[in-house]
C-alpha cells in the first residue's frame, strides 16, 4: 500500500481533505459584521429597557395623581364634617350629622383601599421601589384613619360619647402617621428623580 494514496482494504480510496483558502478581507468583514450586530443588539436592549423603565415611571405617576386628587376630595368632607359645630344642633340634626359623617368616612376607607391595589401593583424601577413602599404606608395609616373616624361616628350615634372620642384620639394619630408617610414618600420620589441619596428626615 502507498503510503501517499492509502486504500483500505476492499479498494476504496479514502478522500483527500480540501484545502481552505482563507481569505483574511473576508474574515475580518465577517467579524466586523458580527460585532456590529452585537452593538446594535445590546443598544437596542438599552433603549427598550430605557423605554419601558419611562412607561413604569409614567404609570405610577398617573395613579399617584389620580390617588392624590380623590383622597384630597374625601378628606375636604371629612374636614368639613370634623369642623362642623354640634351645639346648635338639634338630636335629630346631631343624629343626622354623625349618620352623614360616617358615610364620608366608609367611602375615604374605600378609596383608600382602591387606590392602594393600583398602586401595589405598579411595577417601578428599583430607584422608585423606595417611593411605592412609603406611598402605600400613607395609604394604609390614611385607610385607618378613615376607620376610626367611621367609627367615632357610629359610637357617636349610639350615644358612647367615650368610644366617640377614644376612636377620635386614634383616628388624629393615624393621621398623623399618614402625613409623617407622605413626608418620606416627596424625599424618596425625590431622590428617586434625582438619583441621589434620599435625606434624612
Amino acid at each position: 500500500m502507498n503510503p501517499d494514496t492509502p486504500e483500505p482494504s476492499g479498494g476504496l480510496k479514502i478522500p483527500k481533505l480540501p484545502k481552505l483558502a482563507v481569505d483574511r478581507r473576508k474574515a475580518l468583514t465577517a467579524a466586523g459584521a458580527a460585532v456590529a450586530a452585537m452593538v446594535v443588539l445590546l443598544v437596542g436592549g438599552m433603549l427598550v429597557m430605557d423605554y419601558l423603565e419611562d412607561q413604569q415611571i409614567a404609570a405610577f405617576r398617573s395613579h399617584i395623581s389620580a390617588s392624590e386628587a380623590d383622597l384630597f376630595r374625601v378628606y375636604g368632607k371629612t374636614a368639613s364634617y370634623m369642623r362642623t359645630s354640634i351645639d346648635d344642633l338639634s338630636v335629630a340634626e346631631c343624629d343626622a350629622h354623625a349618620r352623614e359623617f360616617a358615610a364620608v368616612a366608609r367611602y375615604g376607607r374605600d378609596v383608600t383601599a382602591y387606590h392602594r391595589q393600583i398602586v401595589a401593583a405598579d411595577a417601578v424601577p428599583e430607584a422608585y421601589t423606595g417611593a411605592q413602599s412609603t406611598y402605600l404606608r400613607a395609604l394604609d395609616n390614611l385607610n385607618r384613619a378613615f376607620t376610626y373616624w367611621s367609627s367615632a361616628a357610629g359610637a357617636y350615634d349610639m350615644r358612647d360619647y367615650g368610644a366617640a372620642n377614644r376612636n377620635l384620639a386614634e383616628a388624629d394619630k393615624a393621621w398623623r402617621e399618614y402625613a409623617a408617610a407622605i413626608a418620606d414618600y416627596d424625599r424618596e420620589l425625590r431622590a428617586a428623580e434625582e438619583g441621589t441619596e434620599v435625606p434624612p428626615a
